[in-house]
């Protein structure tokens, strides 16, 4: 076809056209979604809004058993169009497409999703709260978000991300999980005005976008329960301690140096993997012949062992540049805090960072330790 190109993901083959947005950057982001909805249970009607070109919403089908229906959704009459032509040629029997806004399409439908796709260009808020409100009519549901406003999230342009997520971002060494946190956080704190409590199955970080799944149960009980897992992350800049609370911060100043604390949030404080799906996921992959599979199943190792540990990580260039002394390892801070007993992984977020249960006077111990052998060598 004339000004068409075809690509294939999956076990999926695609038309494309300049008409309508492809990113072949976000397959592996592709992937790792698929594995999350398909780990999940029971059987879902499935909503893609912001369909695009349908990759998402057909190779979610196709990948997985427990989509019974799909809708594709998209305000771009080309983008229903070329996406009615994959599903048929994929093969997407049980399926309906639909040429609306989404939040108009949400608002005056009564709609019976219980699993949503929101994949937009920038910032997911405009469209939670008619999201939300959709999913409110479920005793369970699922919402699947992408978010590529990273640089507001993590700290680049502060009054922004106050416009939108009613929150301090903090650019520092940790800035996305902090931006993870405080999208969770904007999204909680949504859906507990429709009475839904949210929890974290599946939170990813990847360069210019975090994608995050999550469950929603309904009822005021659950609502207040998440709701009581927001706080803020309490930061000193000048030695690296951090400290995070539940609910309003209760040190204006370090205990360890005495400097003033920047407080980042309001934030999701709770865990942002649920470990036994992290591992169904890791099950899956294990049968798919992805291009990426085996960076997948690295990925998925490493949020695995981070699930069950405190929020925030250590960056050790920046543990080495404040003690002033020559870099050491992951592998060897590791070894070095397992044998006094503690508890810890690399992180997906950044690497030559660590995520452990010690506190910075331990990992800097640690850190000392290590150099030490290491330069005896």
């Amino acid at each position: 076809m004339v000004g068409m190109k075809k690509v294939k993901e999956g076990n999926s083959s695609f038309m494309l056209s300049k008409t309508v947005f492809y990113n072949p950057e976000m397959e592996l982001c592709r992937d790792l979604s698929s594995l999350a909805l398909g780990a999940l249970e029971g059987k879902f009607d499935f909503l893609d809004a912001m369909c695009a070109s349908g990759i998402r919403g057909i190779r979610y089908a196709k990948e997985n058993s427990n989509i019974a229906r799909t809708t594709f959704l998209d305000a771009n009459k080309n983008a229903i169009s070329l996406t009615k032509k994959n599903a048929k040629a994929n093969k997407i029997k049980k399926a309906r497409f639909v040429n609306e806004d989404i939040n108009r399409f949400l608002c005056n439908t009564n709609s019976e999703f219980n699993l949503i796709e929101l994949d937009p260009f920038g910032s997911p808020v405009p469209y939670l709260y008619s999201t939300l409100n959709s999913l409110a009519r479920k005793r369970t549901s699922y919402l699947s978000v992408t978010a590529t406003d990273t640089a507001v999230l993590c700290g680049a342009h502060p009054k922004a991300c106050l416009k939108y997520y009613q929150a301090h971002p903090v650019d520092n060494e940790y800035c996305h999980e902090l931006g993870a946190r405080i999208l969770i956080g904007k999204i909680a704190r949504v859906a507990a005005q429709s009475n839904l409590g949210t929890s974290i199955l599946f939170t990813l970080s990847k360069r210019h976008y975090f994608k995050l799944l999550l469950k929603f149960d309904a009822g005021a009980k659950n609502a207040v329960k998440s709701a009581s897992e927001l706080g803020f992350i309490s930061i000193c800049n000048k030695c690296l301690n951090r400290e995070w609370r539940k609910g309003l911060p209760s040190n204006l100043k370090c205990s360890l140096c005495k400097k003033a604390y920047e407080h980042a949030g309001p934030l999701w404080l709770g865990s942002l993997w649920n470990e036994k799906h992290v591992e169904k996921m890791r099950q899956l992959n294990a049968n798919r012949a992805y291009n990426n599979k085996l960076k997948i199943s690295s990925l998925l190792q490493i949020m695995f062992e981070e699930c069950t540990l405190p929020p925030t990580y250590f960056d050790l260039h920046k543990i080495s540049e404040r003690l002033r002394v020559s870099a050491v390892s992951v592998d060897a801070v590791s070894k070095a805090l397992r044998s006094k007993g503690f508890k810890v992984s690399k992180t997906h977020f950044k690497p030559n960072s660590i995520r452990t249960d010690a506190g910075l006077g331990v990992v800097k111990g640690a850190f000392r330790r290590a150099l030490s052998k290491h330069l005896q060598k």
